[in-house]
């Protein structure tokens, strides 16, 4: 009887403490980490989505661009980079060069696999647009939509 009792409470004791760590867990990730705080003070911030006519009025194209892969084959691509003013929109257009280069070594750098699909078009879009906004001075990059793309 004493040992039934005994299992009893420690196992009731390992299900409270497991509970309390799935608990936690689940509280540090939607709550309490750097990310989640990051996301709810952009929100804060009043960042509101641009209408169609600023897209169109900010917006530059970067034209076709070819290059090859990490492997042997190679891609032709084409961007439309959207900037938040037109000042971001002059700076981006002078800055044309830097982009195409920036985005040449991104491709450089990654294989047919890391383009394939959804995902991976998402990735190389956030990377782009990562890198380009750290070269801006002048306003930031809202953001990198992928127009073309033709991988052989």
């Amino acid at each position: 009887m004493f040992q039934n009792r005994l299992f009893n409470m420690a196992l009731i004791i390992i299900i409270a403490i497991s509970l309390l760590g799935v608990v936690s867990f689940v509280l540090w990730q939607t709550y309490l980490s750097p990310a989640a705080q990051t996301a709810s003070h952009g929100e804060e911030k009043g960042v509101r989505a641009l209408t169609a006519k600023e897209l169109e009025a900010y917006s530059v194209d970067t034209g076709e661009i070819t290059t090859n892969l990490l492997s042997d084959n190679y891609i032709i691509v084409r961007f439309t980079i959207t900037a938040d003013s037109s000042d971001a929109k002059e700076e981006l257009q002078q800055r044309l060069p830097q982009v195409n280069q920036i985005i040449i070594k991104t491709l450089a750098g990654l294989s047919p696999e890391d383009i394939k699909g959804t995902e991976g078009v998402n990735k190389l879009e956030a990377k782009i647009m990562n890198e380009i906004s750290a070269l801006m001075q002048e306003g930031k990059i809202v953001q990198v939509l992928t127009t073309k793309r033709v991988l052989s």
